[in-house]
């Protein structure tokens, strides 16, 4: 395998595993927002209680 093979090999190699930590990151960020959202109270529910 050549220098230049075996660079794109690498160079292709982290791309792939920045797609990978970026998809995941996506996944947390998306779950994080909807348990966040699924603890505030509703607008609704506010205003009753004053």
């Amino acid at each position: 395998m050549n220098a230049a093979m075996q660079s794109f090999g690498y160079g292709l190699a982290a791309l792939l595993f920045c797609i990978a930590i970026l998809g995941v990151c996506h996944n947390i960020k998306k779950t994080a927002r909807k348990v966040l959202k699924s603890q505030q109270p509703h607008k609704g529910d506010l205003s009753q209680k004053f």
